[in-house]
């Protein structure tokens, strides 16, 4: 039974080492309002992760339309992530990240004022 239970608590802490994807983003053209609302002028947005299988695909909604303005898929041989969006015009966008192996990473960004 101690040898079951060391074995379970093992692989659960080696299991938890391994992370969970997590996304970055990075507002290329600066902030808006002094970055007082955490928005990204419109323009180009980087967005870097790590914790990603080899093999990923991203699509990026506008918000406001439903317009899918990319849908690709990714590929990472270190499971890490690098791209870059155009978000013009000013609006919502959801990026979505999903894998084969039951992944899902979303992030929200606004770009433009919110006043």
């Amino acid at each position: 039974m101690k040898k079951t239970f060391l074995f379970t608590t093992f692989f659960l802490a080696a299991f938890s080492l391994l992370g969970s994807a997590g996304i970055n983003t990075t507002c290329l053209e600066g902030t808006v309002d002094n970055g007082e609302d955490g928005n990204c002028a419109a323009g180009r947005v980087a967005f870097s992760g790590s914790g990603y299988p080899t093999s990923v695909h991203i699509t990026v909604t506008r918000s406001s339309t439903g317009e899918v303005i990319d849908d690709y898929d990714y590929e990472s041989s270190v499971g890490t992530i690098e791209f870059t969006e155009t978000l013009v015009p000013a609006d919502t966008y959801n990026v979505r990240l999903t894998a084969s192996n039951g992944m899902l990473v979303t992030k929200t960004v606004t770009t433009g004022s919110t006043y």
